[in-house]
């Protein structure tokens, strides 16, 4: 049997799941799993127990709502650990329904076609017979509009590092010509960095660096005259990367929610801190840092004045 995992943030994956049982009826071989925005358990956990109900001959598929979302790099990091199972990007309902109908397992080519399946159902109403454009064959580099110091248009914490509010969000709201990670467990695993490279916005380069090498990156990186967007997994890395080097203001974009942690930034914050996140944060004040929480540009600022 095909096992079909629909997984989004909020209630997409749900909505699908409703609509596929509207549609077909019953369909005990599709489920649906969430990451909400105060889980303390991360989304794989979720799909790690749906799995453990399976039969070891059952296909399993995971469809996310959208490439370079932390849902999907969560589950490329799952398929790394369970390399049988399937994980597509960007669920729509023709793909669902061929997935829940299906009487085995799909092949390479099947899964190929699947996709296809899914792009031929996005249409212009207006104009169904207009031709689809041809895809470009690589992203066009952006040229450096000048040499010279970088210019920072945003240094951001996000434990997510790289995911759909920062690449569809703050990328084109700062213009970021470079995305660089300063994350010591992403750069020292291959896994985590390809999820990463999945999510990357098209003509925007991208580095993924410890706290150490992009220290040591700083003087080449001024001067390639480029616009820079930071992102710092943890406050304790970005505590160190500012005692060598101080990037400017700091967007608390996003922590996890853990026992012991205390919301940050007012009611709707993804900013949860406990007493050793606080003291980096502490630190950063001491040192003359302007702080502030902001989970998208939409959203309004909420300044840090005072010690937490």
């Amino acid at each position: 049997m095909n096992q079909v995992i629909l997984a989004s943030h909020g209630g997409l994956a749900t909505g699908a799941l409703d609509t596929v049982h509207m549609i077909v009826g019953e369909a005990p071989n599709v489920h649906a799993v969430t990451l909400e925005r105060d889980d303390k358990e991360p989304i794989t956990a979720k799909v790690e127990a749906l799995a453990k109900g399976f039969s070891p001959d059952d296909a399993v598929y995971v469809l996310t709502d959208m490439l370079g979302s932390s849902v999907n790099n969560s589950m490329v990091e799952y398929r790394a650990a369970h390399p049988d199972v399937t994980v597509i990007a960007g669920m729509n309902m023709p793909m669902v329904l061929t997935l829940a109908l299906s009487d085995g397992p799909l092949d390479a080519a099947a899964v190929r076609d699947l996709v296809s399946e899914g792009r031929r159902g996005i249409v212009d109403c207006a104009h169904p017979d207009a031709p689809e454009s041809a895809a470009p064959t690589a992203a066009a580099k952006r040229p450096h509009a000048n040499l010279g110091p970088a210019k920072i248009v945003l240094t951001r914490l996000d434990y997510r590092l790289l995911h759909g509010q920062v690449v569809f969000s703050w990328v084109t709201k700062v213009g970021a010509e470079r995305i660089i990670v300063v994350d010591d467990a992403a750069a020292t695993d291959d896994v985590k960095k390809g999820a990463l490279r999945l999510a990357k916005p098209a003509g925007v380069r991208l580095n993924i660096f410890t706290v150490d090498r992009a220290l040591k990156k700083m003087a080449k990186l001024n001067t390639l005259g480029e616009k820079v967007m930071f992102v710092f997994g943890t406050t304790s890395e970005l505590r160190r990367f500012y005692e060598s080097y101080k990037l400017g203001d700091v967007d608390l974009g996003a922590t996890a929610n853990h026992d012991g942690a205390e919301m940050i930034g007012g009611k709707g914050s993804s900013v949860f801190l406990d007493a050793a996140q606080k003291a980096d944060v502490n630190a950063l004040l001491d040192m003359g840092v302007k702080v502030y929480v902001q989970q998208t540009p939409t959203l309004p600022r909420t300044d840090v004045t005072k010690r937490l």
